[in-house]
Formats: C-alpha cells, sequence, structure tokens
C-alpha cells in the first residue's frame, strides 16, 4: 500500500497524508491554510505587480481521528515547501468602484513521511496550481479599510504530491486598521471540490478562516509590527467514494495560533515570518508550520 502526500495547491499550507487503498484522500484540502495573515485584504495599485515568495516547513508526529486521537500508527511527516506567486492590478480596468486584479502561484514541495505500515518515502514535486483571474479590490476613502473578493481556481498537476482534483474557492479578504498602530486581517473561504476520477473519491466542502492582531510600532518603529495569528478549518459535507459515504463521513476540523512579526520595506513590499500551533484537529494532521513570506514590487505604479 502506497502512501501519499496531499498538499494545499494554492501556496504552501496544511499536509494532509492520504492512503490509496480505500478512502485516498481523507484529509484533502487546496487552499493553503493559515497564509493569508498580512495586510491580507490589500492588492497591488493599478499597474503594479508583486513578486510573493512563500516558504513553510511543517512537522506533525499525528494524524488525528474524529476524537482527536491517533490514526495511523507510526505517523511522523516533514514538509518543506515554497510557493512563488504573481500578483497583478490591472490599470484602468475597474468595474464601478472596485480595481481588479489576477494572480497566479506555483508550488514546490519536499516531503518525508513515515508511518507503521509502508515505512519511509520521500518525494520532492510540483504540486497543484493556483490561478486567479479576477480579484475585485475596494478601500474606504480614508484607506484604513480594504477588501477584495474573487475565485481561487486549484489545477492539479497529477504529480505525485498532487490532489488530483479540481478546487473552486470563493474568497473575501479583508484588512482594517481602527488605529493607526493596530491592524487586523480576516479572510474567508469555501472550497469545492471535483471527484478524483482516478479513484471515485471526492472530498467535502471546506469552511476555513485565516486571522492576524497586529500591533504596529509606530512612531518609533514604524515599520515593524507584532502579534498574533492563525486560522480555523471546518469540513461542512461528508467524503465520498462513488457516491457513498466514507466512514462517519470523515470531516475534518483544526485550529492554530501562534506569534507573527512584520517588516515593511522602503519603497513598498515586505517580510514576515510566523509560528503556527495546531491544535483540536480531526481527520487531519496535527502538528506546527513555520512560515516566511517576502514581497516585493516589481511592476512599477504609474505616475
Amino acid at each position: 500500500m502506497k502512501s501519499k502526500i496531499l498538499l494545499a495547491g494554492a501556496c504552501t499550507g496544511i499536509l494532509l497524508p492520504a492512503f490509496d487503498t480505500g478512502a485516498t484522500e481523507q484529509g484533502a484540502i487546496a487552499y493553503p491554510i493559515g497564509v493569508n495573515t498580512v495586510v491580507s485584504g490589500i492588492v497591488p495599485e493599478p499597474g503594479e505587480t508583486w513578486f510573493q515568495s512563500f516558504s513553510t516547513y511543517y512537522t506533525s508526529n499525528n494524524f488525528a481521528d474524529g476524537d482527536g486521537d491517533s490514526l495511523i500508527p507510526g505517523f511522523k511527516a516533514s514538509v518543506s515547501a515554497n510557493a512563488s506567486k504573481l500578483f497583478h492590478t490591472w490599470d484602468g480596468v475597474t468595474l464601478g468602484p472596485f480595481s481588479i486584479s489576477s494572480a497566479f502561484a506555483v508550488p514546490f514541495f519536499n516531503i518525508n513521511t513515515t508511518n507503521a505500515i509502508t515505512g519511509e518515502e520521500h518525494d520532492f514535486s510540483l504540486g497543484d496550481v493556483t490561478v486567479s483571474p479576477a480579484y475585485f479590490g475596494w478601500s474606504n476613502p480614508e484607506h484604513t479599510f480594504f477588501a477584495y473578493a474573487g475565485m481561487d481556481f486549484v489545477i492539479p498537476t497529477k504529480t505525485k504530491v498532487s490532489n488530483n482534483f479540481y478546487s473552486i474557492s470563493p474568497i473575501v479578504s479583508m484588512t482594517w486598521f481602527p488605529t493607526q498602530e493596530l491592524e487586523l486581517d480576516l479572510t474567508g473561504v469555501a472550497e469545492f471540490h471535483t471527484q478524483n476520477d482516478e479513484t471515485g473519491y471526492r472530498s467535502g466542502t471546506l469552511l476555513m478562516a485565516d486571522w492576524a492582531v497586529l500591533y504596529h510600532l509606530a512612531p518609533s518603529v514604524p515599520k515593524l509590527a507584532l502579534g498574533l495569528n492563525g486560522y480555523i478549518i471546518k469540513q461542512v459535507s461528508d467524503d465520498t467514494i462513488k457516491g457513498a459515504i466514507v466512514g462517519d463521513g470523515f470531516r475534518q476540523q483544526g485550529f492554530a495560533i501562534g506569534p507573527q512579526v512584520t517588516y515593511a520595506f522602503e519603497g513598498g513590499g515586505g517580510i514576515a515570518v510566523k509560528w503556527q500551533h495546531e491544535f483540536g484537529n480531526k481527520y487531519a494532521t496535527r502538528g506546527d508550520k513555520v512560515w516566511m513570506q517576502v514581497t516585493i514590487p516589481i511592476g512599477g505604479k504609474p505616475e
């Protein structure tokens, strides 16, 4: 029996193992849960392009069952991953008060897993890519509230780490500065999956939220912000194989929280480092994730 890792396709996310016999895709997820905690509602200026790099290292010693206990004997996983993303806002293209942006992300994964059934395995491969044709962005006149909404389409690459199904995710992302020092970030995602034609498996619908509460050290160190970040994930429909429910539905859930540090660069862009400790997980891995995220403007704003 061959083991397989099912990974967040858009950037770098929670890492979810499954097995090719029986329920192949238990715990599968496409959205990179936990990624959108850094000024998450802000898009590039019209005519501007961002290059974004997302790096993460994830470790887990537990794949939890429906009671939160260990489901897979001897399970261990360590995964390092990086995703590159281009994020562009179109100049002169609007829909009323809304700007229009597009994005494209490509991830790579280096995966090591161990369990008592199949032993040790290693994979390095391209993950599923994410295409975001249109995000509709808006900010208030005071520039204290920013938001965008759109759709993410995750396309399977059919590699060893691919989910081997398509995902469609409506997404809404917001950033609010109620004061000069305080930053609140929230991203909500619903994720819908097609059936894996090779296995007949279809993963249930997911609802997810990334969040962050940050304090900017203005005016002493105005470019530095410290705070907390985390996420919530809840599956709201059952996993199925050829229409039949898998076990009790294999509905996953999970939570994470941890510290975050961000620093803004002169001229735009910045870097963020954060840790996310998972807890309360069911039908999913439970572990710890460290991120480094970098944004660099590569296409100038119009004068």
